[in-house]
C-alpha cells in the first residue's frame, strides 16, 4: 500500500475572520515572512514533508508524475 503525504511550505497566523485589520496585518506579515526567507536563504526551513493518510494518488499533481516519468526514462536509459 503506497504511503502518501504532503510537502508544504507555511508560514501563517491566526486571524479573526470578522476583523478586516487583522487579515490585512496578517497578509503583510505572511508576505514579508516569505520574502526575508528568500533573502536570507531560509526556505528551504519552511517547507515540511508529513504523512497525510487522506491523501491519494490522484492527489499527486500531474507536473509531479512527469518529472517521476521523465526522470524514471532518464535512469534506463544510462544504464
Amino acid at each position: 500500500m503506497p504511503n502518501f503525504g504532503r510537502v508544504t511550505f507555511n508560514v501563517s497566523y491566526v486571524v479573526d475572520l470578522d476583523n478586516k485589520d487583522m487579515i490585512g496585518d496578517a497578509k503583510q506579515c505572511v508576505f514579508e515572512d516569505v520574502m526575508n526567507a528568500v533573502k536570507y536563504d531560509e526556505v528551504a526551513a519552511l517547507i515540511k514533508v508529513a504523512a497525510d493518510p487522506a491523501a491519494a494518488q490522484e492527489d499527486i499533481p500531474e507536473f509531479l508524475l512527469d518529472y517521476e516519468q521523465a526522470n524514471d526514462e532518464e535512469t534506463s536509459s544510462t544504464e
